[in-house]
Parts: C-alpha cells; sequence; structure tokens
C-alpha cells in the first residue's frame, strides 16, 4: 500500500485565510469511517478504480473524473468497490474558507464531476509535484500553499458539476456565440434581449438563466459591463474624444445613463477615470 502525504508545517499555515494542512495521493485507499466526521475541510477524488462515499445519508459512486467535498465534522464513510482504488486527497482550513465557498454557492458537502479532459482531474497532481521537486515540503511556501488552494477553488467552480449540474463552463461554451456577437454589435443601441437570444436559439428567459448560472448577472447587465469595459479603452487610448462622443459609440443612447452606469460601476464619473489614468 503506497501512500504519499505531505503535512505543511505550521510555519506554512498560520496566519493564512486559506491554508492547506494536508495534502496526499493514496495507491490503494483503505476503507475509512469517520461518525464525527474530520476536523478540517476535506476534499477526496478518484485518480484510478472506483469507491463509493457515504455522506450521512446520501451514497455517490466515484469513478474517475469524481470527487466530494466535505464541510468539517460531517459524518462519513468511504470505501473501495473496485480491487484497486487510487485516490488524492487535500484537508485545508481557514478564517475566510466559509466566505469563499460560500461565495463560489458551495454552501455544504457536495458530490463534483467533471469531464475527461478537465484540467481537475491533474490539480492536485501538480500541487503533490511541486513537493517532491522541492524535496522538503519545508520549502512550499506559506503564500504558495494559499495561492494553490485559491486556484483549486477557482477550477472547482468553472469546471465542476455539483451534484450532477451542469458544470460554469458548459454554460459558458453554450453563451459563446452571443458573447461573440455582442463583441461586435455592442455599439448599437437597438441590441436587445430578442436578439441576443436569437443569436442562441434559445427564449430569452432560457438565456436569461445560462447569464445568471454563468455570470451571476443578467444579459442586459452583461451588456452594460461590456459597454463600460470598452468605454474604458476609449478613455484611456482616444483621449481627443469628448464622453458624449464616447457614449454613443458604446451603445449608450444618452450620455447622462453612461455616466451614470459608469460612475455605479467604478465608484467615479468618467471625466475622473480618464484624469486618474
Amino acid at each position: 500500500m503506497i501512500h504519499t502525504r505531505y503535512e505543511l508545517a505550521p510555519s506554512a499555515i498560520s496566519g493564512f485565510p486559506i491554508f492547506i494542512e494536508s495534502i496526499g495521493h493514496h495507491e490503494d485507499q483503505e476503507k475509512m469511517v469517520r461518525p464525527d466526521g474530520f476536523t478540517y475541510f476535506h476534499w477526496l477524488q478518484t485518480y484510478e478504480g472506483e469507491g463509493e462515499f457515504t455522506i450521512e445519508d446520501k451514497t455517490y459512486r466515484l469513478t474517475k473524473g469524481a470527487g466530494v467535498l466535505l464541510y468539517p465534522d460531517v459524518a462519513h464513510t468511504y470505501f473501495a468497490i473496485t480491487e484497486r482504488w487510487c485516490t488524492q486527497y487535500i484537508t485545508f482550513g481557514g478564517s475566510n474558507v466559509d466566505i469563499i465557498l460560500r461565495t463560489l454557492n458551495i454552501e455544504q458537502s457536495a458530490y463534483f464531476s467533471w469531464e475527461e479532459h478537465s484540467p481537475l482531474h491533474m490539480t492536485i497532481t501538480n500541487i503533490i509535484e511541486k513537493l517532491v521537486n522541492n524535496n522538503n515540503e519545508l520549502y512550499y511556501s506559506s503564500y504558495d500553499a494559499s495561492s494553490d488552494l485559491y486556484y483549486f477553488f477557482m477550477q472547482l467552480k468553472q469546471h465542476g458539476q455539483m451534484n450532477n449540474r451542469t458544470s460554469i463552463q458548459r454554460h459558458i461554451v453554450q453563451l459563446q456565440p452571443v458573447l461573440d456577437w455582442l463583441e461586435i454589435h455592442y455599439a448599437d443601441p437597438n441590441v436587445g434581449l430578442e436578439q441576443m437570444a436569437t443569436v442562441l436559439k434559445l427564449t430569452p428567459r432560457q438565456m436569461n438563466t445560462l447569464f445568471q448560472t454563468a455570470f451571476h448577472v443578467s444579459p442586459y447587465a452583461y451588456l452594460i459591463r461590456l459597454r463600460l469595459r470598452k468605454s474604458k479603452e476609449m478613455l484611456l487610448h482616444e483621449r481627443d474624444i469628448t464622453i458624449t462622443q464616447i457614449a454613443s459609440h458604446v451603445g449608450f443612447r444618452d450620455v447622462s445613463h453612461f455616466v451614470a452606469s459608469f460612475r455605479k460601476q467604478m465608484e467615479l464619473t468618467p471625466e475622473k477615470f480618464r484624469l486618474m489614468n
């Protein structure tokens, strides 16, 4: 039984809002029963083979491309259902973990799956390789650990399908035709939801659901943000053009709406933004 485990030194975790407590690779996972749960947050994923994972009263089959995120102190059991079950895990904590996970809409223990070529499959391996290449985990700094853990959260949110829901990445792929279309037509003040939905061959309601899931904003709010981004580029690189002209060039019907939208997002007017840059 080969079990590679790295426990980070106290100096690598103290004082950081998120930290890795331990990380490892298990070539032949043994059965684990924890009626009182685990002290830290715990992520376990299948690398090869298959296992069964029970969280309180819910049971999941962990195949390659699947994992479970456990909140602390949650009862769980897992064991191999193939002759050999290879797993990888990471335990972590920190004062800001709850906040970050809730921001990502991961508010409780959950099952995740991902597509075959997703970078999620290699995320834990890549962290372990950093430790191996340094020959000693003490050389893996607290900054490295915190940064890699945050990157893992982002990969999980982008590529993972939580409790069999569609991943954000897949929603973005579905939206790509209209995102590309908006890059060309954002300056047209007549662009509306019906046109955008027609590009996707969806109803406005279906399109709104995709935008809310992928970007947490409505299609209209996404369009306004795109127009404001284009306006900032013009403010910085075309300084001879007036604010009124810029508003028109990026699709606003009147300058007052442009200034109000810009101030709401940037907390300063377009004139002040231009002067400060």
